[in-house]
């Protein structure tokens, strides 16, 4: 048994133990969670907790009493994501988010998406692919979770919140629960919502292996071994003192930034942003906002960070600079 019927079941602890020994005989680790706030009641999971930690969340014996005693016996039962199952392979769980009442709609890219399940069909679309089916659970909240197995190859995927500048944020109102994290398993009740968690997919169905596309997002690309090339020599318009400062100084940064080595990315691109931004006004028609953007993406990108936090970088360390913001 791992969901009720639309009600709360007559014997609460008697229903949370049953989801809880479904899932530590199916392999998987469990977690009695709040009721209230669906908050961890155990400690000893997160992401770099050892297999001895560990090794109470899948025992059904030690899960049979915390499911038996006062303190845990009505608890959500929540199931740990990154490790475990009968092979090995633990879960990854696509959590489709719907938005706050007073958020505001979503614009650019996601403009028309309602919630996440809009935004997972848009990058479903995008890859030509289709709906995956797996084993799937309603929240009360009208989400939806989608669960996976872990990829047997290369590294676990971990967890993310909402949309973000690498993976395995993959969009907004799309949250990853992997290694180190946890959901609510099919078969709590939330009194707070008047709802349960519930199984809407087929009864035989358990979590599937991740479909290649979405492997893909939630994996960050990997980088091809950077080709350290010079910096591209900006040309001088003209015979300007200032102007040939600037252009020393775009062509030094962006040297920096071209040799950056793997961890030094984001303050080598912020720390050039500032230092061009703070050049600016001595060579406006040079040091553009756009020019800056160009050399420095473009060397970030050479030397192997992910254009699209390079542009968020330099972005957001220009506005910083151009409004008067610290470094």
């Amino acid at each position: 048994m791992d969901t009720p019927d639309g009600r709360p079941a007559v014997n609460v602890a008697d229903a949370q133990l049953g989801v809880a020994m479904t899932w530590v005989r199916r392999g998987f680790p469990v977690i009695p969670c709040s009721r209230t706030d669906k908050g961890a009641m155990v400690p000893g999971f997160g992401k770099g907790a050892t297999a001895d930690q560990l090794a109470p969340f899948a025992d059904p014996d030690q899960v049979s009493r915390w499911w038996s005693s006062g303190r845990f016996a009505r608890a959500h039962v929540g199931l740990l994501t990154g490790r475990g199952g009968a092979d090995g392979r633990g879960l990854v769980v696509v959590d489709l988010d719907m938005p706050k009442p007073d958020a505001e709609p979503l614009t650019g890219r996601w403009a028309g998406c309602a919630g996440g399940t809009d935004v997972l069909e848009l990058l479903m679309r995008e890859a030509g692919a289709e709906w995956p089916d797996t084993y799937t659970v309603l929240t009360p909240s009208g989400g939806m979770h989608l669960y996976y197995l872990q990829p047997v190859d290369g590294d676990l995927i971990g967890c993310a919140t909402g949309d973000g500048p690498r993976a395995p944020h993959i969009g907004p109102l799309v949250d990853v629960r992997g290694i180190g994290g946890y959901v609510i398993a099919a078969g709590s009740y939330s009194a707070a919502q008047g709802r349960p968690y519930t199984r809407v997919s087929d009864p035989g169905l358990l979590p599937q292996p991740l479909p290649p596309w979405l492997l893909a997002l939630l994996r960050p690309a990997v980088a091809p071994p950077a080709e350290h090339r010079p910096a591209p020599v900006h040309q001088l318009p003209t015979g300007d003192r200032a102007e040939r400062y600037a252009i020393a100084a775009l062509n030094g940064e962006t040297d920096k930034v071209s040799g950056a080595g793997a961890g030094q990315y984001w303050r080598l691109i912020t720390a050039s942003t500032f230092r061009l931004a703070e050049l600016h006004h001595t060579a406006p028609h040079i040091l553009t906002e756009q020019a800056v953007t160009d050399a420095l993406v473009g060397a970030a990108t050479q030397a192997g960070m992910e254009e699209r936090a390079a542009l968020k970088a330099v972005a957001t360390a220009w506005e910083r600079k151009a409004f008067g913001g610290a470094a």
